[in-house]
């Protein structure tokens, strides 16, 4: 699938249920497990209910930080970001599972680094899970290879710990 095709745009609230089914099936659960709280492992759903819920509200007050991509009206991957005064933060990019290494991530992060462009924002900042062994969940050489580097700093958050990436513009 060539990423020529491929449209970004703000997400609609209508978009949520499309959303939801991405984050349940872009990763199997052999994937997923050490990387995820088990409860939501169980669940088929990368994101605690906090997270969900909060996804849920932004698209509602029909904010900008979701963005979706799509090829011919058919929802192919989204990023979630938070938008501060000196920092974009991406907190969630996610591709289905069979669009995944054709494009549609980068597509969505060149979005996200233009708006921040746009806005004079110099720093994005995104992370990732790091299992119980400490090695970082697949998505971490995406990062690095989108220009983000490791910024050393590990956080742990319900019990998950998670490394943040940052790259400047």
């Amino acid at each position: 699938m060539s990423n020529r095709m491929v449209f970004v745009r703000k997400a609609e609230q209508s978009d949520f249920p499309r959303i939801i089914e991405i984050i349940q099936t872009s990763a199997s659960k052999e994937e997923l497990k050490g990387f995820v709280p088990s409860r939501a492992l169980e669940r088929r759903v990368s994101g605690t209910s906090n997270f969900l819920e909060e996804l849920r509200k932004d698209l509602q007050r029909n904010e900008h930080g979701v963005i979706v991509a799509e090829k011919e009206r058919d929802l192919l991957g989204f990023a979630y970001c938070h938008y501060e005064r000196d920092c974009i933060e991406i907190d969630e990019i996610d591709v289905r599972k069979e669009c995944q290494q054709q494009g549609i991530g980068r597509t969505l992060v060149q979005y996200v680094e233009r708006i921040a462009r746009e806005r004079g924002v110099k720093l994005l900042k995104t992370g990732t899970s790091i299992d119980e062994e400490g090695e970082p969940w697949k998505a971490y050489g995406f990062w690095i290879h989108m220009g983000f580097i490791d910024a050393g700093k590990r956080t742990e958050i319900n019990g998950l710990k998670y490394v943040e990436l940052v790259k400047s513009l």
